[in-house]
């Protein structure tokens, strides 16, 4: 009865979600914190969220659906230095209650960035001090075996943002759900995310958040130690290319005629854009490597006439006793690329 009960709040919510989601259109405007990773693991395997359980506590909180037994009392503490000496802080924590125990598992998160200290002036240039730019996130988030092969779970994030002497606030929700064979080796997930508002605007103009639907799967090979990934976002819109005019996809020759940009290649780039593909190398539960690409990322960052491994992602780990050390880099561009360093203790 308390399973049918869940379900029947899961399905309620998520109705709810396609209802806030039908009033208004989603943006990426406001809120970077939202679009960042919070952790090496995710970012070495350059996805949004990972379709998969795995010992990592940022990224089962990322997708709550699995929080599990295995994570209670996780600790981990993530360090990201951006561009321009702006950096991202991240802290995790996953607890299973007692008086809950039949609730399922809890995990609680933390993100901040700092996007630097800016020299405040007057209109005529003149030099009246320095401000902050931060974004914080808090995480809360919910997650319990529903049958035997099925997760669910849900997060709730509090958002906020201090530019200077202006102020925002939101508030968002996700709802997951995971799918894991009864042999464990294919496990796929669905994920509804950033559905909510902004509450308190920087200038009475409200923005939207990016609200997302994603879907990914994962297959543990029986013989190799690979895991491959394929998760598909940004599921709300079909053709989420950018226009750049500075360079068309349709060219217009000197004597006036129109080269089009093929069907078939345009189709193939709309569908690609919404992939991304991973694979770790587990040798054993010690130590792996991960390795990540973004069509989407490349094609957006990359640089004409020049060599590129923008969209490419990659990064390892250790686990030494009750301690987890694992580093990322994601290559956005020629020019700079984050690097990521989580630090994992299991109390």
């Amino acid at each position: 009865m308390f399973l049918k009960k869940t379900l029947i709040i899961f399905i309620v919510a998520t109705l709810g979600c396609f209802a806030l989601m039908a009033q208004s259109t989603a943006g990426d405007r406001s809120f970077a914190v939202l679009n960042l990773y919070n952790s090496a693991q995710m970012t070495a395997r350059g996805l949004n969220f990972i379709p998969r359980f795995v010992n990592d506590v940022p990224t089962a909180i990322t997708n709550p659906s699995t929080l599990n037994d295995s994570l209670n009392n996780k600790v981990s503490l993530t360090y990201t230095d951006l561009f321009a000496g702006a950096y991202q802080g991240a802290l995790a924590f996953t607890h299973k209650f007692d008086k809950l125990n039949n609730f399922g598992n809890f995990g609680f998160g933390l993100q901040y960035i700092n996007y630097g200290n800016f020299t405040q002036t007057e209109s005529d240039g003149e030099v009246t001090g320095s401000f902050l730019v931060n974004d914080f996130m808090l995480t809360v988030g919910w997650g319990m075996q529903l049958e035997k092969n099925l997760y669910i779970g849900a997060t709730f994030k509090p958002l906020f943002s201090q530019y200077e002497s202006y102020s925002s606030f939101a508030i968002a929700f996700d709802l997951a759900a995971t799918y894991v064979s009864n042999d464990k080796s294919w496990q796929a997930a669905f994920m509804i995310k950033n559905v909510g508002r902004q509450l308190v605007s920087f200038n009475n103009e409200r923005d939207t958040l990016p609200f997302d639907m994603q879907i990914g799967v994962s297959k543990r090979f029986t013989h190799a130690p690979l895991i491959l990934y394929i998760v598909a976002d940004k599921l709300t819109k079909w053709n989420i290319r950018e226009n750049d005019v500075l360079n068309p996809r349709d060219v217009t020759q000197i004597d006036g005629t129109v080269d089009e940009e093929n069907d078939f290649s345009a189709f193939l780039d709309k569908g690609f854009r919404h992939l991304h593909f991973a694979v770790d190398i587990v040798p054993s539960d010690k130590f792996y490597i991960s390795l990540g690409y973004s069509w989407r990322q490349h094609q957006e960052m990359k640089v004409d006439d020049a060599f590129s491994l923008a969209g490419f992602s990659y990064g390892l780990g250790i686990k030494y006793k009750k301690y987890t050390l694992n580093y990322a880099r994601n290559e956005y561009h020629n020019y700079g690329s984050p690097n990521y360093l989580t630090l994992g203790y299991n109390f």
